[in-house]
């Protein structure tokens, strides 16, 4: 199970809820505080294994997901949906991934850059990239290399979630958490999409451009575990209910916090039926949770921004680049190509509750599938 928020529309979207029905999503509105399920049609046969296995993006309000066992891309446009539409939402195959999606798929969303984890044939401390807004997979992984010393990430499976911006633009930022719990990765990514040879505008410092910060392995080491972030802070809930988080995670610089560390929460989610291995997920069609305990914890606030400078990416005639970066402020030009252009982003809505109180109630939802 995956949960997205929408930002443009004050929703919040529930895929792979229902192992009876894995193309439908739930829909919850936060306006008039209301659950909903959107059927579909054309739905792949299988979800892949990964919590991390589909992403929402931010400006089209479209689901991509890469199935399991090879199959196609798919896309399910959900536009303004903020309530189930009239009828069925089509998903639509996208085409086939370049990469290879026979095991558990690691994504998360940057900058309208699907970023795939733990690829496999990938160096370490980089991605490969779908590129939304054409629909073209870039030739080359993009690199991240990392900036405040420690080794690459590991080209391993994992999960990856997106820090949401708080000023309801694109996301910038991944945290991305391999299996074998070494660290936790912030990865950042820029690209102008208007001109791919300029890094004008960027909201990090050059040296922050597709870049990798290090911070703490969470200190739960579960694969099954659920995350989700805020603008600054990321949230963990385990397969025994056990809620860990990182309140400055992320300031508004793009920075990592200075001495950010995992914290556990006074409470926890207990439910039937009984918590599963924190060595592997487990599921339930018939799940409850309540939260137990108190919490005395606070979230903290991110600094100001910085400026930036220098190029990100070389231009080539007649096609568009993005940077494949080696180090700090280093960039290699990787064509691509203009392809099939994406719907326009929804007119901006304002949420109605703290984006940390959602990422727990995402994850208090997403944690019925694990107690």
């Amino acid at each position: 199970m995956q949960c997205f928020l929408s930002q443009y529309n004050n929703a919040m979207y529930v895929f792979g809820g229902d192992s009876s029905d894995v193309g439908s999503v739930y829909i919850y509105n936060f306006a008039a505080d209301s659950w909903s399920k959107q059927p579909t049609t054309g739905a792949p046969a299988q979800l892949s294994n990964s919590r991390s296995a589909a992403v929402l993006d931010h400006d089209t309000n479209t689901i991509y997901t890469v199935a399991g066992g090879g199959q196609s891309m798919y896309g399910l446009a959900l536009d303004s949906v903020t309530n189930t539409a009239g009828g069925s939402v089509a998903w639509e195959q996208i085409g086939t991934p370049a990469i290879d999606t026979e095991g558990p798929v690691t994504a998360a969303l940057a900058n309208n850059h699907i970023n795939y984890f733990g690829v496999k044939g990938d160096q370490a401390g980089s991605a490969s990239l779908f590129v939304i807004h054409f629909s073209y997979w870039q030739p080359q992984p993009q690199a991240y290399p990392t900036v405040d010393g420690g080794a690459a990430f590991p080209n391993s499976q994992g999960q990856a979630v997106s820090f949401p911006t708080a000023g309801n633009t694109s996301p910038q930022s991944m945290l991305y958490v391999p299996d074998d719990f070494s660290n936790s990765y912030v990865v950042t990514h820029w690209t102008n999409l208007g001109d791919y040879s300029s890094s004008a505008g960027a909201p990090m410092a050059a040296n922050l451009i597709n870049s990798t910060q290090i911070l703490p392995a969470p200190t739960s080491k579960d694969k099954a575990a659920a995350y989700a972030c805020s603008p600054s802070a990321c949230a963990q809930i385990d397969s025994k209910g056990d809620i860990y988080y990182i309140d400055n995670a992320l300031g508004s610089d793009f920075a990592v916090g200075s001495g950010a560390q995992w914290a556990k929460m006074g409470f926890s989610l207990t439910g039937t039926p009984s918590s599963g291995s924190s060595s592997g997920s487990t599921n339930s069609t018939d799940s409850t949770a309540t939260a137990t305990g108190t919490n005395t914890a606070a979230v903290g606030t991110p600094t100001g921004p910085s400026t930036v400078s220098g190029a990100d990416a070389k231009t080539q005639a007649g096609s568009k680049t993005t940077g494949s970066q080696s180090g700090a402020g280093a960039a290699t030009g990787t064509t691509e190509k203009e392809g099939a252009s994406s719907k326009p982003s929804n007119g901006a809505a304002t949420l109605n509750s703290s984006v940390f109180g959602l990422t727990l109630g995402a994850l208090a939802v997403a944690a019925a599938s694990l107690l």
